[in-house]
């Protein structure tokens, strides 16, 4: 969240490339391909991650009214994970173990036994449990080129990059402050004086 309401902390970044002809089709085509797809009990992943309404984390049918405000694409990167107690997998696979044994009349289990019946409990429980929901909100001036992501985390700025590109086949930059320099309109030789700027100490050299 943050976009709409609460935190106003972001991460920013520049997009590097040009905006395609009819970009605003292009780029809704795009953030649909890569909707948020629900986790289901029965398959193996334990992760999905994808676009949503920034307005509605439920929605993932997009349309331009959806995704485009002005110059601002806004949208939010839903990511669940399945996140069982260990606890509680233990304690259900420690029963399903015994209640093994006693079926089968052993009284010791093979590994290849045990992973089979983790399995069969982890796939239970999931059913009886809804997966972990984070939404992180993304608004991107097209007019600008600026990305704004409502997460700092190191990691999680990295899978959204790596998201992004793959979206809407288009580079981003983290900021930095030769970058956001570059917005205020230099002109040539302050880009020059600028590019050759050396970090200046506040303490003396040891």
């Amino acid at each position: 969240m943050g976009a709409l309401q609460g935190s106003i902390s972001y991460a920013r970044f520049y997009v590097d490339g040009d905006l395609p002809d009819n970009f605003r089709d292009v780029f809704t085509t795009a953030v649909q391909e890569g909707a948020f797809q629900p986790l289901l009990a029965e398959e193996e992943a334990e992760e999905s991650r994808g676009w949503v309404n920034i307005e509605h984390p439920l929605d993932w049918d997009f349309d331009h009214h959806k995704l485009f405000f002005n110059e601002y694409l806004n949208v939010a990167l839903r990511i669940d994970k399945w996140r069982i107690p260990g606890n509680l997998l233990r304690a259900q696979c420690v029963e399903a173990e015994r209640m093994w044994m006693l079926k089968q009349g052993k009284e010791r289990i093979g590994r290849r036994e045990k992973n089979d019946i983790k399995a069969i409990v982890t796939s239970e429980l999931k059913q009886k449990l809804l997966p972990a929901m984070k939404t992180i909100d993304v608004s991107w001036n097209v007019n600008t080129g600026v990305v704004r992501f409502w997460n700092q985390s190191a990691r999680a700025c990295e899978e959204f990059m790596d998201f992004f590109e793959d979206t809407f086949r288009l580079r981003l930059v983290p900021d930095n402050p030769y970058l956001g320099a570059l917005q205020y309109g230099l002109d040539d030789d302050q880009t020059e004086r600028l590019a050759g700027l050396e970090p200046t100490h506040f303490h003396t050299e040891a």
